[in-house]
């Protein structure tokens, strides 16, 4: 009894394929936010939407996503979508087919952080780089958005709504 099971198990383990991929699937559900929202959401240089969106996202295999959000008026966010190890891939046990199926469908490998809610800075601008008119005063851009100007040197940072 006790060789019919470890048989059964070796079996299981060889012909019981691509167990990540099977039972977790190939995508994840991620949400992504800021404030101000509208946000252009690109993925690796592509658009995939605008903020607040909920993306289905193949998963990452051994490669990194790098995400930008970009909003006019305000500081680009460029991060890196975190992931981890699929546990569930290790019921591939010996079975080298299985494991070739994860990793080529990237199941090896899910996001660990499913949701992104990311606060935008308005651009900043050096004091010293601003232009200045005929009678020596800062010329401040003409931005609908919320800007800063801020001088290093001072230590001082002015927000302009």
């Amino acid at each position: 009894m006790k060789n019919l099971f470890i048989l059964s198990i070796v079996v299981i383990s060889v012909f019981i394929n691509g167990c990540a991929t099977i039972l977790t699937g190939s995508t994840d559900i991620v949400y992504f936010d800021s404030d101000p929202e509208g946000a252009k959401i690109l993925i690796d240089g592509l658009k995939v939407g605008k903020t607040p969106a909920t993306l289905t996202l193949k998963r990452p295999g051994f490669s990194n996503k790098e995400v930008l959000m970009q909003l006019e008026g305000y500081e680009d966010r460029r991060f890196i979508l975190q992931k981890e190890f699929n546990a569930i891939a290790i019921l591939n046990f010996g079975g080298f087919v299985g494991w070739l199926v994860d990793i080529a469908t990237g199941s090896v490998f899910k996001y660990s952080r499913k949701d992104y809610a990311m606060d935008l800075e308005a651009k900043a601008y050096n004091i010293k780089e601003l232009q200045k008119d005929t009678l020596g005063r800062l010329i401040v851009p003409n931005n609908e958005n919320s800007f800063f100007v801020y001088d290093e040197e001072v230590g001082y940072k002015i927000l302009f709504n």
